[in-house]
Formats: C-alpha cells, structure tokens, sequence
C-alpha cells in the first residue's frame, strides 16, 4: 500500500522519550484478526490515546505515519 488507511483498535499505548523527545508506541488490532506496532512522536497521535479506542490508522509506504481518532458521527 503506497498511501491509504485502515480502521484499527488501539490494544496499547506506552509513552516513552528519546533525548527529551515524546514519543509513543502502539499496539494496533486490525477487523481481519493481525495486530501491527508502530513507534510515533506524540504530534502524529491524538493527545490521551487509550487502549479499546477505535482509530485510523495512516499509512505511507506501508509504515504507519499516523493515527487518528474517528471522526464523531453527528
């Protein structure tokens, strides 16, 4: 996949630092049973990210590059 998305749910979220920098780890749970982890600097995660939310998940080349809350349905 060059570019796309896919719908996930977060399985965990581990906050850590690289030389004062926040990042963040998540487990991801995809509809078709595979799990993914991706390391990510907090700007490219939504702020308080927990576990059981359901997400976006961006990709670019494969890797993950963001993740994003799903949109509220009005």
């Amino acid at each position: 996949m060059v570019l796309g998305e896919r719908d996930a749910v977060v399985a965990e979220v581990q906050p850590y630092e690289i030389h004062g920098s926040p990042h963040v780890k998540v487990a991801l749970a995809f509809a078709d049973h595979t799990f993914l982890a991706a390391q990510l600097g907090t700007e490219s995660v939504p702020q308080d990210l927990r576990a059981g939310e359901p997400v976006v998940v961006r990709f670019a080349m494969s890797v993950v590059v963001a993740i994003e809350r799903r949109p509220e349905s009005p």
